[in-house]
């Protein structure tokens, strides 16, 4: 085995593939979902596919889907009324392959923290006055996984939001939530509950 392929090496060269995805994706939906979304309902909606379901809060539009490899992206965004603001909420799955099922608790966890980490430290990147809290333990849909809260500013505008990692049978689920700060704490706390109740496919 050559000094780069071992399981760690690939687990951490996926971490990173996954981190510039994500950033990726989080982007296309700000942008590309007032355009391809229908008109925002008053009441909310599930929404169920193979891979996940989820109750999103009245108000929210989407979702839009992106496909790149084994990872899968859908974006929902929820407008704040007069303005181009919106909150995001970016789920991508990624299928790992039926050996990942397979790994030692232990394994799981590392893996998660270090798929976890390259996203938050991407998302610092482009923040000023960019602020995180340690990472915490959270179950979505019985799993165990990770999330850490970040706050910070692009562009002039100050934003907030939460990423979670999930490791779940030969998936991994990363999350973010994308939200303006300083438009009251509504918005973002109906997305964390949404993330946090949703579930995940066998």
């Amino acid at each position: 085995m050559a000094p780069d392929d071992t399981p760690r090496c690939r687990d951490a060269a996926t971490a990173r593939s996954m981190d510039h995805m994500l950033r990726r994706r989080l982007l296309i939906a700000a942008a590309v979902l007032p355009l391809a979304a229908k008109a925002a309902g008053t009441r909310g909606q599930t929404y169920s596919d193979s891979r996940f379901s989820i109750d999103l809060p009245a108000g929210y539009v989407g979702p839009v889907e992106h496909i790149a490899g084994a990872a899968v992206s859908r974006g929902f965004r929820k407008p704040y009324a007069g303005t181009p603001l919106n909150t995001v909420i970016l789920i991508t799955v990624r299928e790992m392959g039926p050996s990942f099922g397979k790994r030692v608790p232990k394994e799981r966890a590392r893996l998660t923290r270090e798929t976890l980490e390259p996203i938050v430290a991407g998302i610092e990147t482009h923040r000023l006055g960019f602020r995180k809290s340690q990472p915490l333990g959270v179950r979505i849909s019985g799993y165990e996984g990770l999330k850490v809260a970040w706050s910070g500013s692009a562009q002039g505008i100050a934003f907030q939001g939460v990423v979670y990692c999930v490791l779940a049978g030969s998936r991994a689920y990363a999350v973010q939530i994308l939200d303006p700060a300083g438009k009251g704490e509504a918005h973002i706390e109906e997305a964390i509950r949404a993330v946090e109740r949703m579930r995940i496919a066998n």
